[in-house]
């Protein structure tokens, strides 16, 4: 039996089949330079199809042409986010995830990535803003900045390493703006308060250490008795999720922080406690070399020291503050003494003094604020 089918005839690179409307472009092949035909498909009309072709050509021309995709947004997101969740620390993996899945997904993720306007993301920021989330408070701009972060280098990616899209829909929206850090460290006075109430806890060093070196958590979960000399710390790495090989935090590599005496007296202390702690446990103990662990030798989870800290400081009958105020405190309190900003910025590990000047302008302020006066009562004394 013989059957006839239409012949589909192609004018001007568009063809029409009885339904849609295709176009074909000629693309060269990256390494030999042949072209070869590449069909698209699903046009309404002969109208559309020519706009597209001729938008396709121009791209081409000028270097700029990406291959059409069917993916969508949250195809390509759940994509990208496994190629890069063993790229990042733990913390980070877990906020990434937890974005993409509560906050853009459901908002943006059904698009074709191809269609992403920078309109869209002007939408997703206002929605962000605007809709109480299940807590019934609107996320504030400095979340919804975070999450603009992520979308920009995710969609970066897309561009210059994909290549599935030519322009990145997030780097031509503006950013939400905040005023900028809205932490609040203890006082000297909160925090004696508290390391009283520590005193009794086998983290209480833990605690003492991050206040009086501005280390980070993970850098203190990183801690090797190797690194400590008997008069400093050398912060290395950051271990990021149990069992991962440390890295390091922004690239500045491995810094020596000096301690006080007293300090230096409590680490010490702290190695005999753990010592006995070995004794106790005998065989069960697993030797990992970190200078905080569990009861059994095996890494702390990194989790751990925030709750017991919102813990203690509740039992101290203390206002609220994160484990990494106590960071915020350090470097604060050495600004307000009058330490250098390039040391400071030095003990914390910023790469760049600016970074520290940043987070920490409000305390240049006070100071420009009372300036006149110190300089007057210092003439004073001349």
């Amino acid at each position: 039996m013989t059957i006839n089918r239409k012949k589909i005839t192609v004018k001007n690179g568009i063809s029409y089949n009885g339904k849609t409307y295709s176009y074909v472009l000629r693309i060269p092949d990256a390494i030999t330079g042949k072209t070869k035909p590449k069909w698209v498909a699903g046009f309404d009309s002969e109208k559309a199809a020519k706009i597209a072709r001729d938008k396709a050509r121009v791209a081409l021309s000028e270097y700029n042409y990406a291959e059409p995709t069917r993916q969508t947004v949250a195809e390509y997101l759940n994509a990208w986010y496994e190629v890069h969740s063993n790229r990042i620390g733990a913390e980070a993996v877990e906020k990434y995830a937890r974005t993409l899945r509560n906050h853009v997904i459901p908002r943006i993720g059904s698009m074709k990535l191809q269609d992403l306007r920078p309109l869209h993301v002007e939408r997703l920021y206002t929605d962000l803003l605007t809709t109480p989330q299940k807590s019934g408070k609107c996320l504030s701009p400095r979340s919804v900045k975070a999450i603009g972060t992520i979308l920009k280098t995710a969609f970066k990616y897309a561009v210059e390493v994909q290549g599935v899209i030519t322009v990145n829909p997030v780097a031509r929206v503006k950013m939400p703006k905040f005023s900028g850090a809205n932490f609040t460290p203890w006082t000297f006075s909160e925090l004696r308060t508290f390391l009283t109430q520590a005193k009794s806890h086998r983290l209480y060093f833990f605690f003492r250490l991050s206040a009086f070196t501005g280390a980070r958590r993970g850098e203190l979960l990183a801690l090797k008795w190797t690194d400590f000399d008997g008069n400093a710390i050398t912060v290395k790495a950051t271990r990021s999720a149990l069992g991962e090989k440390p890295t390091t935090k922004g690239g500045h590599g491995q810094r020596r922080v000096m301690l006080d005496a007293e300090t230096i007296t409590q680490f010490n202390e702290h190695r005999k406690r753990q010592y006995k702690e070995r004794l106790a446990i005998g065989s069960a103990w697993t030797e990992t070399g970190y200078v905080f662990v569990q009861e059994n030798g095996l890494p702390i989870y990194p989790n751990t020291p925030s709750d017991v800290m919102k813990k203690l400081s509740a039992l101290a009958g203390l206002r609220h503050t994160r484990l990494h105020d106590l960071r915020h405190l350090h470097a604060t309190e050495l600004l307000r003494l009058g330490e250098p900003l390039h040391v400071v910025a030095n003990r914390l590990g910023h790469r760049d003094a600016m970074v520290t000047a940043t987070i920490y302008a409000h305390v240049s302020q006070e100071q420009t604020e009372t300036a006149s006066l110190r300089f007057a009562e210092a003439s004073e004394n001349m």
